[in-house]
């Protein structure tokens, strides 16, 4: 499931931009989830409550009396979320550079032309296509999460429960967190207790008890792993840095 977001004060552009990307999903065979946003304000607000999480971003750039314009609006998301991908609509193609700024993916004229929006999409799954990226069940659908967003794993029985490093809610899917471990990168990924998988990249600092991570939550580390989780985060510390 690719979950999209369309941020723009027009309900025309709204729906002329929605039904593109449902027609784009039928011909690539992609289920997507869309949701609207008539002003950026609302769309922070679900984003940092955790309500819903995107993969990928549509806004407009000026929302005229309805609140601040996109930079401002996308300039916030990115203290707090620097993996969402983030395109542009705009009437105003000189804001192109300030868009930029605030690390957009790709930027698109008005009035909207499906062949450059069916681009910009071919563009961004090119780019999911290059990453890792986990794909798991949740509530019976496909979901896919950028590997580099989560933190940790956490086993739960039957299920396990994926924790992200970006505000968005855990999420729990009705896998094992040995199945899920398959499907994981080794050099990123660590078993440091039955219960629990940490994202290497996420590591603050360790004890011989417990793990604290980037979000400021600790997990546990079994006695008999602590050597080795040792050895593989000096490997994966030396690989990142070259040395």
């Amino acid at each position: 499931m690719l979950r999209i977001a369309v941020c723009d004060d027009s309900s025309f552009i709204r729906g002329i931009t929605k039904k593109s990307l449902v027609k784009y999903s039928f011909q690539n065979n992609i289920d997507v989830e869309i949701d609207e946003y008539e002003t950026g304000e609302l769309l922070l607000q679900a984003e940092k409550s955790g309500e819903k999480q995107h993969q990928l971003i549509f806004i407009d750039y000026e929302f005229e009396e309805k609140g601040e314009n996109g930079i401002a609006i996308i300039s916030e998301f990115r203290k707090f979320n620097k993996n969402t991908k983030v395109i542009f609509l705009s009437s105003y193609p000189q804001v192109v550079f300030q868009s930029f700024e605030v690390e957009a993916f790709r930027f698109l004229v008005k009035p909207l032309e499906e062949d450059k929006l069916f681009k910009a999409m071919d563009d961004f799954m090119a780019s999911i296509a290059e990453e890792r990226v986990l794909t798991i069940r949740v509530e019976g659908e496909n979901f896919f999460y950028q590997e580099s967003i989560i933190s940790h794993i956490e086993g739960c029985g039957k299920n396990c429960i994926l924790h992200f490093s970006d505000n968005r809610r855990a999420v729990v899917s009705n896998e094992t967190i040995s199945s899920v471990e398959d499907r994981l990168s080794k050099e990123d990924f660590f078993r440091c207790h039955k219960s629990f998988l940490v994202n290497m990249r996420h590591v603050e600092s360790y004890s011989h008890t417990d793990i604290t991570l980037s979000t400021g939550e600790t997990i546990l580390i079994s006695r008999n792993k602590y050597k080795y989780f040792g050895e593989a985060l000096a490997d994966y510390i030396s690989g990142k840095r070259g040395i």
